[in-house]
């Protein structure tokens, strides 16, 4: 579940269907959205792949996609950002993320 960028990198440059949730471990409004993208994720049986990333070990990646705030969410699609939600969201605004990109 956890990835690193340049593994991110390559799913999103092949035209993968990702969720990322980018996190901090210092961050407490991180603390709450994980444990919720996390179920999503174990219950997804969907072809959206998703995935953990810690911003400050991946700050090339944060720099690149202009992650400024955390928790940052960014979906995936064809190769470009699809979706960006910051701040914390709930199972049903995830689970219509992975919706999203399912049908679209």
């Amino acid at each position: 579940m956890e990835i690193n960028s340049s593994e991110l990198q390559k799913k999103i440059s092949s035209g993968e269907k990702v969720i990322v949730e980018m996190y901090a471990t210092w961050c407490g409004p991180c603390k709450m959205l994980k444990p919720l993208f996390e179920k999503v994720a174990r219950e997804n049986t969907t072809e959206v792949q998703m995935f953990i990333m810690d911003i400050d070990a991946n700050m090339d990646f944060a720099t690149k996609y202009g992650v400024r705030s955390v928790p940052t969410i960014k979906t995936f699609n064809l190769g470009e950002v699809a979706t960006t939600k910051v701040g914390v969201i709930n199972e049903g605004q995830i689970k219509d993320l992975v919706n999203e990109l399912t049908n679209g």
